[in-house]
C-alpha cells in the first residue's frame, strides 16, 4: 500500500498546498490503487484515468498561489448524478446509454473546490436499497468481509473509501444512504440538512417529486470526520439549479460558555430489537463524548415509531404515482420485488393519506424541535443490527421486515430533514460499528463537532485496509 493513500483529505490538502508532493503523484497513487482493488471490490466500477491524469498535471501546471480546500485531492462520484460526457445510470441498464450534457451542482462544486475526479462508484438499481448490487457491474464487496454488504445505496463510495480508491467518496441519502454505507464499512460521514448541498439532474425526465426533495440529499464519506468537515463547505456551495437551497447560518444557538449537552438513546423504538453490538457501539460513543468534555442526557426521542412509518408513507405514495411506471419498465424482477416489499411493509396511501402523512411530519418536527431545546445533538444507532448479509433483501426476501425495521433509526431522521454524521465508535469483528450524531435543522456544525470529538477519544486506526 503507497504511502499516500493513507493520507487524509485534510493531510492530502495541506501537502499539496506546501508543495511537498505532486498532484499528478497523488492521483496516479489512487488510480494504482483503483487498478489493484476494483477487480475484487466492484466499487469504483468507472475508473477515469486519462481525465484524472491530464487535469493533475494541469493543476501542477498552474499551481494557484490560494488553493481551494480540495485541491488536488482524489474524489469519486456515484453513477447516479449527472456527470459530463457520461451516464447517470442509476444502476439500470435501460439508462446507461444516455449521455449526461452537464454536470450536476454538487459534481461542479467538487470541481470548483479543487477535487480531482478519479472515478466513479456503484449503485443499487434505482439506489432504493440498503445493499449495492446491479446488472451493469454486479455486486460490491465490503473490504472488511466480503460475505457482508457494504450499504447502500452509496455502496460503492463506502467500499472505495475504506480501501483507499480515493479519499473522499459522495454519495447522497434518501433513507440513510450515506450513514449506513459508512456504518457498513467503518466510516465517516455527514447527512446534510436539507437544503444545505443544491442538487439537480437535468438529466431526469421530471423534476423530483415533494418528498424526496424533502429527504434525499448530497454528501461525501471519508475515513475521519475531519475531511467531511473540510469537504462541507465545498458541497454546500450555491447552486441557482436547486431552488430549495438555502444559506442558512450555521447554528440559531449561542452555546459560547457552556460545554455541548448531548441526549442518547438505544431503544429510540422501545420494542427491544436492537442486538447487543449496536448497543455497545452507542455506550461507547456516550463515554468518549463525557470524555471530551460533554454533559450526556439518556432521552426518548418524541414519536420516532411515527417518523418512521411517515417516512416509508410518502416515499410509497410518492413512488406509486411517479416512478411505478419506470420501475416496472427498468427495473430487474429482484429490484421490483424490493421495491414491493416496501409497498407491503408500509403501506400506499391514497391522497388523503399522503396529506395526512404530511401534516403528521409538521407534528413530529414541532416535537423534535422542542427536544432540541434541551439538547445540543443526540446520539442514536445508525441501525439496530450489524451490517447485513450481502443481497440479503433479494436473497432472502422474508426477511425484508426484519431488515426495514433495523434501519428506522436512519430514515427517521430523513423525513424530517435533519443533519446527521456517522462516526466510528467501536472495533467489533468483522467489522467496526459506529452510530449518528444528529442535529437540529442547519446545525451540521454541531453534528461534525460532536462525532469528530467521540473520534479523536476513540484513537482508532483509521487508515485504508486491503480486501479481505
Amino acid at each position: 500500500m503507497h504511502e499516500i493513500i493513507t493520507w487524509s483529505a485534510v493531510e492530502t490538502a495541506q501537502r499539496l498546498a506546501r508543495g511537498e508532493v505532486k498532484v499528478a503523484e497523488v492521483t496516479r497513487a489512487h488510480l494504482d490503487r483503483v487498478a489493484n482493488c476494483e477487480p475484487v471490490l466492484r466499487a469504483v466500477v468507472e475508473p477515469l484515468d486519462d481525465a484524472a491524469m491530464a487535469q493533475a498535471e494541469a493543476m501542477d501546471a498552474n499551481r494557484p498561489a490560494d488553493p481551494p480546500p480540495l485541491w488536488g485531492v482524489p474524489v469519486t462520484i456515484k453513477i447516479n448524478v449527472d456527470f459530463r460526457g457520461l451516464p447517470n445510470s442509476n444502476g439500470l441498464p435501460g439508462l446507461n446509454e444516455i449521455v449526461c450534457a452537464e454536470d450536476a451542482p454538487v459534481v461542479r462544486n467538487i470541481r470548483a473546490g479543487g477535487g480531482v475526479v478519479i472515478g466513479r462508484t456503484s449503485t443499487p438499481e434505482f439506489s432504493l436499497r440498503f445493499f449495492t448490487s446491479n446488472p451493469i457491474y454486479g455486486r460490491t464487496l465490503n473490504p472488511w468481509d466480503s460475505a457482508l454488504t457494504s450499504g447502500g445505496s452509496s455502496g460503492g463510495a463506502s467500499s472505495a473509501v475504506a480501501s483507499g480508491m480515493g479519499v473522499l467518496g459522495h454519495g447522497n441519502d434518501l433513507g440513510g444512504s450515506l450513514r449506513y454505507p459508512a456504518y457498513c464499512c467503518g466510516l465517516a460521514t455527514l447527512r446534510p440538512s436539507m437544503g444545505r448541498v443544491p442538487a439537480f439532474n437535468r438529466s431526469a425526465p421530471a423534476e423530483r417529486p415533494m418528498t424526496t426533495n424533502m429527504m434525499s440529499v448530497q454528501g461525501m464519506i471519508a475515513r475521519e470526520v475531519g475531511d467531511i468537515r473540510l469537504a462541507h463547505d465545498v458541497l454546500r456551495m450555491r447552486s441557482s439549479d436547486d431552488p430549495l437551497w438555502c444559506a442558512a447560518p450555521d447554528s440559531g444557538r449561542n452555546r459560547e460558555g457552556r460545554r455541548l449537552r448531548v441526549g442518547w438513546c438505544i431503544d429510540a423504538f422501545g420494542d427491544g430489537k436492537v442486538q447487543a453490538e449496536v448497543t455497545r457501539a452507542v455506550e461507547a460513543a456516550v463515554g468518549a463524548a463525557q470524555q471530551a468534555g460533554m454533559e450526556l442526557v439518556e432521552i426518548a426521542p418524541p414519536m420516532a415509531a411515527e417518523a418512521a412509518q411517515t417516512w416509508g408513507e410518502l416515499l410509497n405514495a410518492e413512488t406509486a404515482v411517479m416512478m411505478l411506471d419506470a420501475i416496472r419498465k427498468l427495473g430487474s424482477p429482484a429490484a421490483q420485488g424490493v421495491i414491493d416489499g416496501y409497498a407491503k411493509i408500509f403501506g400506499v396511501p391514497d391522497m388523503a393519506g399522503f396529506m395526512a402523512a404530511q401534516a403528521r411530519r409538521m407534528s413530529i418536527l414541532r416535537e423534535w424541535g422542542r427536544m432540541f431545546d434541551d439538547i445540543d445533538a443526540l446520539i442514536l444507532p445508525v441501525s439496530g443490527q450489524p451490517p447485513f448479509r450481502a443481497d440479503q433483501d433479494i436473497e432472502q426476501p422474508a426477511t425484508l421486515p426484519e431488515i426495514m425495521a433495523a434501519q428506522r433509526f436512519l430514515y427517521i431522521v430523513n423525513v424530517l430533514g435533519l443533519p446527521s454524521a456517522t462516526v466510528r465508535t467501536l472495533d467489533s469483528k468483522p467489522i467496526p460499528l459506529g452510530v449518528q450524531v444528529i442535529g437540529d435543522r442547519m446545525d451540521d456544525l454541531v453534528c461534525l463537532e460532536v462525532a469528530g470529538a467521540i473520534e479523536n477519544e476513540l484513537g482508532f486506526d483509521l487508515r485504508p485496509i486491503d480486501p479481505r
